[in-house]
C-alpha cells in the first residue's frame, strides 16, 4: 500500500517537533511515542524519571539498565570522546547543579559554585557496562541537553525507514534529518525573527543540527552552552548549524555543543577532520560556511 505524505506536529521535551513522512497514521503516531517515551525515562525535570534515579544513586550503587539505556549513554560516553570532552555528558553538575538551567530558580551561578561544580565534569566518571551504570564519584550529574534531541531524531527516522518510508523529514528542536526528497529548510537569524539562510536538500539522506545562545539563557552573557574547561559560556558565535549526509544527527547535536565552545580554527580543523560542514554565525553576524561542497546538497542560500 502506497501512502502520501503525512504530518504530525507537536510539543515534546520542551521543544517543538515535526514528523513527516509517507507512512499511515498509526506508525506516525508510534514514532511520535518515542518521543514521549524519551522524555519520560530521561528527563533531567521529572522527578521520577531514570535519569534522575542515575543522578541521586549511581555514585553509590550500580543501577542495572534495559538495553536502551546501555545504548544511549556508550553513545553519549562515544561523543565526549570524540570531541576531548568539548562535549561532555555530565556537565550537569553545572548546567543543573550550579546554574540550574530550566528550573524555576536558574540563575547566574557565583564564582564559588562554578569552581565547587566543575570538579565533577568528566565523562571519564561514567562507567557504562552491558548491565549497569555507575558514577566513580559523587557529585557526578548527567545532562542530555546536548545530545538527547539529536538521538530522538535519530530514534524515530530510523524507526521510519524500518517501516518502509521512502521519504521523511523529521524535526526534534532544530535537529533536523531529510531523506528521500528535496526539502527546504530555514536557518534561524540569531538576532531578527526570521531566516538568516535556507538550505535545499538533495534526496540523500542529512543530518543538520544546530545549537544557538539565543533561545535558553539567564542575561546576554550566560547561555545554556557552557564551556566545560571555565564553567562559563564561551559567547563566541550566536549560531553553529553543522551538517553531514546520513542519519547520525545525534552526534552532530553534540559536535555543534563541543565546537561553540572553540575559536573559528578549532572549528574549520574539526569540521575538516570529521568530514562535517558547518554554517557559523558570530556575534556581529559574520556567517563562515566550513566544508559545504562535501555535502549531497541542491543549494544554500544566505539571505
Amino acid at each position: 500500500m502506497a501512502f502520501f505524505e503525512k504530518v504530525l506536529e507537536a510539543k515534546v521535551m520542551s521543544t517543538h517537533i515535526l514528523i513527516r513522512a509517507n507512512v499511515s497514521k498509526n506508525v506516525l503516531f508510534e514514532a511520535y511515542k518515542i518521543a514521549t517515551d524519551f522524555e519520560e525515562r530521561y528527563s533531567a525535570y521529572k522527578k521520577e524519571s531514570f535519569l534522575s534515579e542515575l543522578n541521586a544513586k549511581a555514585h553509590r550503587e550500580k543501577l542495572v539498565c534495559k538495553r536502551e539505556d546501555i545504548e544511549l549513554f556508550k553513545r553519549c560516553i562515544e561523543a565526549s570522546e570524540l570531541s576531548e570532552g568539548e562535549f561532555d555528558i555530565t556537565i550537569g553538575s553545572l548546567s543543573h547543579g550550579a546554574y540550574h538551567f530550566g528550573f524555576l530558580n536558574q540563575k547566574v551561578a557565583t564564582l564559588r559554585e562554578l569552581e565547587s561544580q566543575k570538579e565533577f565534569v568528566n565523562f571519564k566518571f561514567l562507567k557504562v557496562t552491558d548491565e549497569s551504570i555507575t558514577f566513580q564519584q559523587k557529585g557526578v550529574r548527567l545532562d542530555l541537553g546536548g545530545i538527547g534531541k539529536g538521538y530522538v531524531a535519530k530514534l524515530i527516522a530510523s524507526f521510519l525507514r524500518r517501516q518502509g518510508a521512502t521519504k521523511l523529514l523529521v524535526d526534534v528542536g532544530g535537529e533536523i534529518i531529510s531523506f528521500g526528497k528535496s526539502y527546504t529548510i530555514g536557518i534561524k537569524n540569531p538576532f531578527k525573527d526570521e531566516n538568516i539562510a535556507y538550505i535545499k536538500t538533495s534526496k540523500e539522506a542529512i543530518s543538520i543540527s544546530t545549537s544557538g545562545d539565543y533561545e535558553r539563557f539567564i542575561d546576554s552573557q550566560n547561555s545554556h552552552i557552557l564551556n566545560t574547561k571555565s564553567a562559563k559560556s564561551p559567547n563566541n558565535y550566536s549560531s553553529m548549524t553543522v551538517l553531514q549526509n546520513g542519519f547520525d544527527i545525534d552526534m552532530l547535536d553534540a559536535y555543534a555543543t563541543a565546537m561553540f565552545n572553540k575559536k573559528s580554527d578549532y572549528v574549520r580543523e574539526f569540521s575538516k577532520k570529521r568530514a562535517l560542514a558547518t554554517i557559523v554565525i558570530d556575534k556581529e553576524s559574520n556567517i563562515t560556511l566550513n566544508n559545504i561542497k562535501e555535502l549531497e546538497l541542491n543549494s544554500i542560500e544566505l539571505v
